[in-house]
């Protein structure tokens, strides 16, 4: 397939020229974009009882329409890389934009569960695919230097304004109007940042004509798809031992089986990657990604990011919502210092800490991180938790901060301008990648942890019936519930009722060690990212420059 770009290299619209306050719009409306994306997926989260009320959806109904983003998005999001490079940045930028707009309309009219999952969560997800790389692009294109380190910082703020305005505004929207016009209001949303777009510089024309890559593509949705959704099914399908899997594969759960074919198909693709680079001089994933050690560990910690998100804020929502009782806008209060610590160290350390080491900053980010998950543990009670649980959030969101104020430009700095702007679809990937793999463990550490724990607490507890203990140790999963789901899921069970307090009991203490057992599992993955930071830079292309300029004055 020939579709490429052959205009020379331009001199770009950019706002070089513009000095002041005015420069930053364009990078308004690209935060603005980064909150649509979130806002839509917070949305979901909160309207999930208004939607089985309306819609008569099931909770997996719900969970398809969870996964559905993550799927197109992340499965699409290098290619929209390429396709970025090929027509502009701009384009593609409107193009998700246009393609969100549509989709929140369609959660508006939805009349069932299916049209909003394959219609609406489809189309969102598409968008996104579109919008992410594009934001990351048009950053790597318009701001250089400082302002990109800046820049790159305030797109990580926005994610963190989302995390805690999201719930908050969401929420509000759905208790006092409904869920449909919580979606109504993306779509405004979508409209202003269309509109904005014009604002926004137009990028450099590439010097040499990009190809589409036709089988890279192909090859590359079929690979992250499969990786993707692997790693989402594992607490539901099992990792090893099936647990609701629609069928198995030598009596083994098909998750891992569906990430190894997954990761099969990537390694074919890159091989076809490296041949096709060769041949015409362009590639779906540049070998300069994989090449530098710096572009390679920035990835890892791009990849950390939402891993650390996705892992944090799975466990510890699924706590305080399921067990606790907090509703969505509690949750959003509850979760402000963690966003509070996104926003303020991703914007603030660029601004204020000009010259700090990037490979010191984020080795200590991860250290910090491995504490507020440390930390969480012990706030955590049977049925409530501490203020102790805010305050470990928080330093895993300043562990976050940090490492979004720098992931991004020690990605782009370690690259060719070209590769740098194509880059977008790769960090976006590597995000969505990063937080299935982060949701996976842990759901699949609580499950089995919260399974092993009942069935090994009611075979040795002597108050249990003997034909109660049987029934409990025949269940191949018990899930992560309330008190009252948890009673009732054993009524259901054919539990006699006189049991069903005593094993409510060993249900709490399970359920309890199982959330402690997920933070572990969080501070844990945390820790290995350590490894992925030997090759980070320790100064700044900024920082360099600087310096440089220092050293002539003072031989002048």
């Amino acid at each position: 397939m020939a579709i490429h770009a052959t205009q020379p290299l331009a001199v770009p619209s950019s706002t070089v020229s513009v000095s002041g306050w005015a420069k930053w719009l364009p990078l308004l409306v690209l935060c603005l974009a980064q909150l649509s994306t979130s806002g839509d997926n917070a949305t979901l989260s909160i309207a999930t009882g208004a939607l089985v009320k309306d819609l008569h959806a099931s909770m997996d109904l719900i969970s398809i329409a969870n996964a559905m983003y993550s799927l197109a998005a992340g499965s699409l999001m290098v290619a929209a890389g390429m396709v970025g490079l090929i027509i502009g940045w701009k384009k593609t930028f409107r193009i998700g934009c246009a393609l969100l707009f549509c989709a929140e309309l369609t959660a508006f009219f939805s009349p069932n569960m299916q049209i909003f999952t394959y219609g609406a969560r489809l189309l969102s997800g598409i968008g996104g695919s579109f919008m992410i790389p594009s934001v990351l692009g048009l950053i790597a294109s318009n701001f250089k230097g400082r302002d990109q380190a800046v820049a790159f910082g305030a797109i990580g703020a926005a994610s963190g304004v989302s995390f805690a305005a999201g719930p908050l505004i969401c929420g509000t929207l759905v208790d006092q109007f409904g869920w449909r016009y919580a979606f109504a209001a993306i779509a405004c949303l979508c409209v202003v940042i269309f509109v904005g777009s014009f604002i926004i510089p137009t990028p450099a024309k590439p010097e040499r004509k990009v190809r589409f890559d036709l089988p890279g593509v192909v090859l590359t949705v079929i690979g992250l798809f499969s990786v993707i959704l692997g790693f989402l099914k594992v607490s539901s399908w099992g990792l090893l031992t099936p647990f609701a899997a629609p069928f198995t594969l030598f009596g083994l759960s098909p998750a891992p089986f569906l990430v190894l074919f997954g990761l099969v198909v990537l390694a074919l693709m890159l091989k076809w990657e490296r041949h096709r680079e060769a041949s015409v001089g362009s590639a779906l994933i540049p070998m300069s990604f994989l090449s530098t050690p710096q572009v390679r560990n920035g990835l890892y910690l791009t990849a950390f990011i939402f891993l650390a998100y996705g892992s944090g804020i799975f466990v510890t929502v699924s706590f305080v919502q399921v067990v606790a009782g907090l509703n969505g806008i509690q949750t959003g209060l509850m979760i402000l210092p963690f966003a509070l610590g996104v926003v303020i160290f991703s914007l603030g350390l660029p601004v204020v800490w000009k010259n700090a080491n990037p490979k010191r900053m984020c080795q200590s980010a991860l250290l910090i991180g491995t504490l507020g998950s440390v930390l969480c543990i012990f706030g955590f009670g049977p049925s409530s938790f501490s203020i102790i649980v805010p305050m470990g959030m928080c330093l895993i969101g300043v562990s976050m901060g940090i490492v979004s104020a720098y992931s991004s430009y020690i990605v782009t700095s370690g690259l060719p301008s070209r590769d740098a702007q194509q880059s977008g679809g790769v960090q976006a990937t590597s995000r969505n990648v990063g937080q299935a793999i982060g949701v996976a463990v842990c759901g699949m550490v609580m499950l089995t942890a919260v399974t092993m724990g009942v069935q090994g607490a009611a075979r040795s507890d002597p108050a249990l019936s003997p034909d109660t203990q049987t029934k409990v140790s025949e269940m191949t999963v018990i899930p992560y519930l309330s008190d009252a789901g948890f009673s009732a899921l054993m009524l259901d069970h054919g539990i006699v009722q006189k049991d069903v307090p005593a094993l409510t009991q060993v249900y709490q203490t399970s359920r309890l060690n199982a959330t402690r057992a997920g933070m572990i599992a969080t501070a844990l993955m945390t820790v290995l990212f350590l490894f992925g930071t030997r090759n980070l830079p320790t100064r700044t292309k900024v920082a360099l420059s600087d310096n440089l300029a220092e050293d002539r004055k003072k031989k002048n």
